[in-house]
């Protein structure tokens, strides 16, 4: 008998499970995996681009002619709503933040997952929902206050479908402040040790940079469109004019968070852009650490600069004691 025939000397190699590949219906499901979460959030995203998209097209149609043709007044106010809600709160904002950041965010700093799956998970189970709201609102004559949604036009142009637009927005605001607070504490908590902060990919800084200051202005839009939920259904006055109400107050509410909005979407491409070059150029970044620090920067900076947006209102009415 030879040694290796020896039942002592027998060698038992171990067997792994290793798990299935993913199968198409898992992502119809309630997934906490991170890489699932994360391409549905890119093919909704992407889905409602191409409804965006459709808007955009059927409105240039009617555009090509004086007469309308094709799109009522009504019809075409609530396309441009609504094409540019899509655009921005349904695409964008969860394709750059969601979709990449959930995919790759717990890859890059060495995590099994983020620190709260289901919580991810819930966050972006809140955007079909809100799309749906959107879409559902051109059942009752869509939204047709534009995606600022000002009042007082806002307070007297289809109350129920302006309503579901508002629901919408602050089902898509409880996502990203979900996924924002999950981004943060993934970062922070769950780097590995051997890992330094200054060693930690870019598209991390960028992910950290707009969790930061998504959880802060987030709630001031989500704020003040729950105030004009009220006042278009339960009798309030907070920014109707004949009642004592000031409309300025709404747009402080709304640019505080609709103006950092436009560095939620592009700071995860300067991210994405932050890693990609450099391995196609076959060299190291130029200025690593100024470019972490001034995403940060980028983020304390637009905090203070949203009142650009509302050049032609009287400056005293800057003053919010004066509406008290």
């Amino acid at each position: 008998m030879t040694q290796l025939e020896h039942p002592q000397n027998t060698t038992q190699v171990a067997t792994h499970a290793h798990p299935q590949a993913w199968k198409w219906y898992h992502y119809f499901t309630f997934n906490v995996d991170h890489k699932v979460i994360g391409i549905q959030y890119l093919v909704t995203s992407f889905i409602f681009y191409l409804i965006g998209g459709l808007m955009a097209v059927a409105m240039r149609a009617e555009l090509a002619t004086p007469d309308a043709d094709l799109l009522d007044p009504n019809l075409y106010n609530a396309f441009l709503t609504n094409h540019g809600t899509i655009m921005i709160f349904l695409w964008i904002v969860p394709s750059a933040i969601g979709g990449f950041g959930n995919y790759l965010i717990p890859l890059m700093v060495g995590a099994r997952d983020m620190a709260f799956p289901k919580l991810n998970a819930v966050a972006f189970w809140l955007n079909p929902p809100a799309g749906a709201l959107v879409l559902g609102s051109f059942f009752f004559g869509g939204s047709q206050s534009g995606w600022t949604a000002y009042p007082p036009l806002s307070l007297v142009t289809a109350n129920t479908a302006q309503s579901m637009w508002i629901l919408a927005i602050v089902l898509v605001g409880s996502s990203s402040i979900l996924g924002s607070l999950n981004f943060v504490v993934t970062i922070w908590k769950m780097k590995v040790p051997s890992m330094k902060w200054d060693e930690l990919p870019l598209f991390c800084w960028a992910i950290l940079a707009t969790s930061l200051l998504a959880l802060v202005s987030t709630p001031v839009l989500a704020a003040g469109l729950v105030l004009l939920l009220f006042d278009i259904n339960f009798g309030t006055s907070f920014f109707k004019p004949d009642a004592g109400g000031n409309v300025v107050i709404y747009q402080h509410l709304f640019w505080f968070y609709s103006h950092p909005a436009v560095y939620l979407m592009i700071l995860p491409i300067f991210g994405i852009l932050s890693e990609v070059i450099p391995v196609h150029a076959r060299k190291p970044i130029f200025g690593y650490k100024a470019i972490a620090y001034s995403s940060l920067a980028i983020c304390v900076v637009g905090l203070f600069v949203w009142v650009h947006h509302m050049f032609l209102i009287d400056f005293n009415s800057l003053i919010i004691i004066n509406y008290y």
